[in-house]
């Protein structure tokens, strides 16, 4: 079955190895992503991602078998290995763009729907009475626990670990909760 991999050079079979133990690598984190249900760490910088464990292997994915493909049209191995560094590193940066413009969208997301409104949680940093200075909740939305900014009309602060109810929204997003009795 695996006749065809003795008669590749030393070179080729090398980098059959790395297409293949990287790109089933890539898929497993793939469906580990998608499977999992805890938060991606959070990145400040757009290329803070690049150097990622899941940018590593998609570049030896992309590596291999663009090099492999450049050997089979002919190209020398040098300029084959050329293409396929150049190609994991556009890979690399393009999935660190995009890495870092979906963790935007995902903290950008606009709290305002109304099935937030009547929702409860829990304080989680101390919010002043009568809007004084805003605290943080954790509730659930849309099935995904947040941590999100609010505020009370209450007569006295709310303190950490007090159950709240989410009584409205404003137009800016902010929370105006009530404790729960």
């Amino acid at each position: 079955m695996f006749d065809w991999i003795k008669t590749l050079n030393w070179y080729e079979q090398i980098l059959w190895l790395i297409s293949i133990v990287f790109t089933l690598i890539f898929f497993i984190q793939i469906a580990s992503t998608v499977i999992k249900k805890t938060p991606d760490k959070k990145r400040k910088y757009i290329f803070s991602n690049f150097l990622a464990f899941k940018n590593i292997t998609a570049f030896f994915s992309m590596f291999g078998w663009v090099t492999i493909s450049a050997l089979y049209q002919n190209y020398n191995i040098s300029t084959s290995v050329i293409l396929g560094v150049v190609s994991g590193i556009i890979l690399m940066a393009v999935m660190s763009v995009l890495f870092y413009f979906t963790q935007k969208l995902k903290e950008n997301e606009s709290p305002e729907s109304p099935q937030d409104v009547n929702s409860t949680g829990e304080v989680i940093e101390e919010i002043g009475r009568k809007r004084s200075h805003p605290g943080k909740i954790r509730i659930n939305i849309d099935g995904v626990q947040k941590t999100m900014v609010a505020l009370t009309d209450f007569d006295h602060n709310v303190k950490t670990g007090t159950k709240i109810r989410v009584e409205s929204v404003t137009s800016n997003g902010m929370f105006i909760i009530k404790p729960l009795q």
